[in-house]
């Protein structure tokens, strides 16, 4: 008998397995609702159908049918008057979406990209003792932080947003689920929201200030804190393309790191990774 692929989200256990074939890189992405996960996940999904993103080519996924589904709603063919990316449902356990990714010159590497809802992300700055569920953070090579440019640009949610970041962080850092020697990347969004406004310039410095604040408080705890302005879904009036720098995100996402392990090392359960470790017959990470 042969198993077939649903081609759905993959769950903890089935993303474990499959990360053994090839070297793989894991991203944990963190950020409230309406920050741009989704977009982010469909628009990544979507550039690489076009052809290569930059020298990445795609080269497989065991996840097509999950990324059709986020990326059907923004899509003209869902008939919607407006672009629409559904929510990741509240409570729900973290799901993983794979691809297989080829630079030039470079081997095979398997990406995954862990999606869980913002909200249970928020809860862990109300409630450290929660970190220590979001198992896709600590096993990641890069946990990348979301933050919503639309939201920083206006009055109402500037000042939410410049405090909830880096507080979010905190958060994750001291419950565990940021392990130590992580790189960050703090990803800016809806960049086509930010250029079309008078507060441009005034969001830019907002942002680098986040960015500054975070580095200099877990400088002995990441390996890197490195800033990213992307546009994933930009409204046509904008004049900035769909993913809109999300070229230099994905080229990150697959640098290596003091922590990414070999395909061979992997296989054999070598990797001190917990992901890596997993068995088939395990039920947890510990």
């Amino acid at each position: 008998m042969i198993s077939l692929a649903s081609g759905e989200a993959l769950d903890t256990m089935n993303a474990a397995a499959l990360q053994r074939r090839l070297l793989s890189r894991v991203v944990g992405l963190v950020g409230p609702n309406n920050a741009g996960k989704t977009s982010l996940i469909a628009s990544v999904y979507d550039l690489l159908q076009e052809g290569p993103v930059g020298d990445i080519g795609f080269a497989g996924s065991t996840t097509l049918i999950g990324f059709e589904k986020v990326c059907h709603d923004a899509r003209a063919a869902s008939r919607r008057g407006l672009p629409h990316m559904e929510r990741t449902i509240v409570g729900a356990e973290a799901t993983f979406f794979h691809l297989d990714l080829k630079a030039e010159g470079q081997d095979v590497v398997s990406l995954f990209l862990g999606d869980r809802s913002g909200e249970d992300y928020l809860g862990a700055a109300d409630d450290v003792a929660r970190a220590d569920d979001f198992i896709e953070l600590r096993r990641a090579d890069t946990v990348t932080l979301l933050v919503n440019g639309e939201h920083l640009t206006g009055t109402e949610h500037r000042h939410e947003v410049r405090a909830v970041s880096p507080q979010l962080i905190e958060a994750l850092v001291e419950g565990g689920a940021i392990r130590e020697h992580c790189r960050l990347a703090v990803v800016l969004t809806k960049n086509d929201v930010v250029v079309g406004t008078t507060n441009a310039e005034r969001t830019r410095r907002d942002f680098a200030e986040i960015v500054a604040t975070i580095a200099e408080r877990h400088s002995s705890h990441l390996s890197e804190v490195k800033p990213f302005v992307i546009a994933a879904s930009p409204k046509s009036v904008s004049g900035l393309k769909r993913g809109d720098g999300v070229d230099n995100l994905l080229r990150y996402w697959l640098s290596p790191t003091c922590n990414s392990t070999s395909a061979s090392a992997i296989g054999l359960g070598v990797s001190s990774r917990m992901m890596d470790l997993l068995a088939p017959n395990q039920e947890s990470f510990g």
